[in-house]
């Protein structure tokens, strides 16, 4: 921690003021983060273009979800079926119809975006990015790894050489000795 006496200081994105007063028995210490904005290159979420002519919506009973046994008497899953194309889609996020309602729109957006630019749509773009850090970690670990084995190597390689520096310590004495008991 840096503490500064009368003015500010900038310290891992947080902005820290310390005023001190030379005669008064007080302190007061401030802090405010900076936010830093992060860079979002996905397209937005697509807006809803459907006309209420094509889906056929039908709100069902029961299935999986949050709600416990009341789920099971009420009607809030929701199954939107796009005629033109086929695609069916269940929501039950929540017990509420109105916001499953709402989520299966977006879920049958986003399908239909797939459908209609299958390269630059929200989804593609989603599974990239994921695809792309499975792969760096991946790197990463197999760096790791290979880095770890070297050092196996290596160590193993020393400890080769150690040997045989000691075996041939021990044969020069086994010569010497056989020289000194032949001249002596």
């Amino acid at each position: 921690m840096v503490i500064a006496i009368g003015f500010n200081v900038l310290e891992m994105n947080i902005c820290k003021f310390l005023n001190i007063a030379t005669f008064k028995r007080y302190l007061t210490i401030s802090s405010v983060r900076l936010a830093i904005p992060k860079k979002n290159k996905l397209p937005p979420r697509p807006t809803w273009l459907v006309k209420d002519d094509e889906i056929e919506e039908v709100f069902l009973k029961g299935g999986r979800g949050p709600g416990g046994q009341k789920i099971n008497k009420t009607n809030s899953k929701v199954q939107l079926t796009h005629i033109p194309t086929g695609i069916v889609v269940q929501c039950q996020f929540s017990r509420s119809q109105e916001q499953n309602r709402k989520r299966a729109r977006e879920i049958l957006a986003l399908k239909l975006e797939e459908l209609n630019d299958p390269e630059n749509c929200r989804t593609a773009m989603i599974s990239k990015r994921v695809s792309m850090t499975k792969a760096s970690k991946q790197k990463k670990s197999n760096r790791k790894y290979k880095k770890l084995e070297q050092e196996k190597l290596r160590e193993s390689s020393q400890q080769i050489h150690e040997e045989i520096d000691v075996e041939l310590e021990l044969t020069n004495l086994k010569v010497d000795m056989d020289y000194l008991k032949k001249h002596l």
